[in-house]
């Protein structure tokens, strides 16, 4: 979690990450972060937390039975966080720095993915919430849990550059570009955040388990366990996103002549 660069010099991602496999190289993109990409992190975790607590302290249904005005507004808000938390650590992963100003750039991102966690949000809490439920309900819930995650994650994947040269500042970025340059993409880079998800999500359930998670779901200690485990799997996911938009794009600072 070093700087790869002298004290004073302009950060840059390593130059090795083209070599290898993507998971490998989303780790050393993370080891050479510069520690800005740390206290990012350090604050979303904080964030959260007081978001959870304070949703369930207001009583908004987190159960996946009932969709409420208050439901909506609780996945709303903490996507918009969330959303420009990542905004903000996948700008400094590709560029050594925070998002210079609240430009179109950054809000378009910020929407982009916030929508999309709504959206894939809303699915877990469809999920959660078949628990128990008769056959002739549970079946809908599973076509729909089965057909949104699919087609959502193949669609969205394709066109993940778009958004973040959104974030960089590209100007000629297009959806037809992102699709085109994401082509034969899918399958690895879906298969390196399973790779990269599977560590973090044992470390998590391990001290979420520590922390009495089968007793009290809702406990103070549960809570902290559980938002360190989505900070780390962000920190991954993020690092996964920045390494195939630098394969496949290139560095920001020639974003104009590679992207089409």
């Amino acid at each position: 979690m070093t700087d790869p660069t002298p004290p004073g010099a302009p950060w840059r991602p390593p130059l090795d990450l083209g070599q290898g496999g993507l998971p490998g190289a989303a780790f050393r993109l993370l080891r050479a972060a510069p520690s800005s990409a740390w206290m990012v992190l350090g604050a979303l975790a904080v964030a959260d937390l007081a978001l959870d607590l304070g949703g369930r302290r207001m009583g908004v249904p987190m159960d996946g039975q009932v969709f409420t005005p208050a439901t909506w507004t609780f996945l709303g808000v903490l996507a918009c966080v969330n959303s420009a938390a990542q905004g903000v650590l996948l700008h400094i992963l590709l560029t050594g720095r925070s998002p210079p100003r609240l430009d179109a750039g950054f809000v378009g991102f910020v929407l982009w993915t916030a929508i999309v966690a709504v959206l894939a949000n809303a699915l877990g809490f469809v999920a959660q919430g078949a628990q128990g439920l008769p056959p002739e309900q549970l079946l809908p819930r599973f076509l729909l849990v089965a057909a949104g995650g699919l087609v959502g994650t193949i669609v969205l994947t394709r066109l993940m550059l778009l958004p973040i040269a959104w974030l960089v500042g590209d100007p000629g970025a297009t959806a037809a570009g992102s699709w085109g340059r994401m082509r034969g993409q899918v399958l690895g880079f879906l298969m390196a955040s399973v790779i990269l998800s599977l560590p973090g999500m044992l470390v998590g359930v391990v001290a979420v388990a520590a922390a009495g998670g089968a007793e009290d779901p809702a406990a103070p200690g549960v809570r902290i366990a559980t938002q360190l485990m989505v900070a780390v799997l962000m920190a991954l996911g993020t690092a996964l996103n920045a390494v195939i938009y630098l394969r496949r794009v290139g560095g920001p600072q020639r974003l104009a002549d590679t992207f089409d």
